[in-house]
């Protein structure tokens, strides 16, 4: 699949899962992620980037039973 604002990605050379916010005019991409609490953004090249391996989403707790 193509990336696409929205993209899940990753550097080639590894770090924390990003979320790629929009392209840029250079074959670049505008990335978000969070570092601790605070959200960080930057401008990465595209030959850089690799989409980020799906997982699978945690299970949610079962209610309590009364």
């Amino acid at each position: 699949m193509a990336m696409q604002p929205g993209s899940v990605v990753i550097l080639k050379s590894g770090g924390p899962l990003m979320t790629i916010e929009e392209f840029g005019e250079h074959k670049d991409a505008k990335c978000t992620w969070f570092q601790e609490k605070s959200l960080c953004r930057e401008w990465f090249a595209l030959v850089g980037l690799r989409e980020a391996p799906t997982t699978v989403p945690r299970k949610e707790k079962a209610p309590a039973k009364p």
